[in-house]
């Protein structure tokens, strides 16, 4: 396993990369884009439609699942899309903070977070600068409708922020002491992800989020009782694969996921944006490229059609994309279409990757049989 010195350098990043606007993600999409709106009705129609038939992998019991599996993201009201909100909080929870700091060398607070972000349910823990490239330039904001700017406090105007806050107007201002990221991994139950398009899957990557949930909460208020700020992030605020593949948990895929040497793809992302100085990971390189440019086996699995055969391009096939880096970009547009069809989000491409179970290992997408097996 060799090392890269940067993710600029694997994935030529362009001296010119712009920000991404959250608003032109694909589920945020779902919120403002007449075609999206309409697809994601359609989505919600025919999950009802697939369980009243009854079908494998639509059954009571996956409903009853999925159910279970979301229960903390309702309770807890943590919508993984929305910055500062709720479960999602900017601002320490409860009591207020004590204005004493706790003080380690960098590799001792490394050492001291992933222990317990990994007591905290996290399954991997990885630690990098914030790379600003890789924050939302704006952050879809679904009460007032509208793409909202996310600002440093070293630019003009924002310099009197010394804490993360939300502005009057919506604009949510990182304090510029804010520069490193803790990175976590939750892994996906590999026999689930092999039920694939079917709710079973989608419930398998909500028990997944359900952990996010919980562990990035805690993590961010590990952080405030040490006397720093903290952002827990979920989908918003940044890009997580990005961070993730600096702080050295994986490499880009085919499909446009993170394939992390011990997980594959089955694997979700968060982080937490803090002002703790941590010691760095660096980005590794264990042949994914190098497997996914013969491979092919996702592009071939894909229903939609919307992961691409060529070689890696700087060009996003269209807005929902960020560009300017070189990588296999992904049609979210008819990826979203194929979730209409199939009432979840699929994950066939998951299931369908090398990585996903090991050498010689493939999963045909079978339910009955997930529920039969013995854990």
């Amino acid at each position: 396993m060799t090392e890269k010195s940067s993710i600029a350098e694997i994935y030529r990043v362009q001296s010119g990369y712009r920000r991404f606007d959250q608003r032109y993600n694909m589920t945020r999409q779902s919120l403002w884009n007449p075609p999206f709106v309409e697809l994601r009705k359609a989505q919600q129609a025919n999950l009802q439609r697939l369980l009243r038939q009854d079908l494998q992998g639509y059954t009571l019991l996956d409903s009853a699942f999925n159910r279970g599996a979301t229960a903390n993201l309702r309770n807890a009201r943590f919508e993984i899309n929305r910055p500062n909100h709720l479960g999602n909080t900017w601002q320490p929870l409860g009591e207020p903070v004590s204005k004493r700091r706790w003080t380690a060398e960098a590799s001792e607070a490394s050492r001291v977070v992933e222990k317990v972000a990994r007591l905290y349910n996290a399954d991997e823990v990885g630690f990098c600068k914030l790379d600003r490239r890789w924050v939302y330039s704006r952050y879809y904001d679904e009460e007032s409708k509208k793409s909202l700017p996310i600002m440093f406090s070293d630019e003009p105007g924002y310099e009197q922020y010394s804490e993360p806050t939300q502005l009057e107007d919506g604009t949510q201002v990182i304090p510029k002491e804010m520069a490193h990221v803790v990175v976590l991994l939750f892994e996906m139950d590999d026999e689930g992800i092999g039920t694939a398009p079917t709710l079973t899957q989608m419930a398998t990557t909500n028990v997944a989020y359900s952990k996010i949930s919980f562990t990035t909460v805690m993590v961010a208020e590990f952080l405030r009782g040490l006397g720093y700020n903290a952002i827990p992030s979920a989908n918003c605020t940044a890009l997580s694969i990005p961070l993730a593949i600096e702080a050295g948990l994986g490499q880009l895929g085919r499909h446009a996921k993170l394939i992390n040497p011990k997980y594959g793809p089955r694997c979700r992302i968060s982080k937490v944006i803090t002002d703790l100085p941590l010691k760095y990971g660096e980005p590794i390189d264990f042949g994914v490229t190098e497997f996914c440019s013969s491979c092919k086996r996702c592009a071939e699995a894909c229903p939609a059609q919307a992961i691409p055969y060529g070689e890696r391009n700087l060009t996003p096939v269209n807005e929902c994309n960020s560009g300017g880096f070189q990588a296999w970009h992904l049609d979210h547009k008819k990826c979203y279409q194929h979730w209409s069809k199939v009432g979840t989000n699929c994950g066939i491409c998951i299931a369908a990757c090398p990585y996903n179970m090991g050498p010689g290992k493939y999963y045909e997408p079978d339910s009955e049989i997930f529920w039969k097996k013995k854990m």
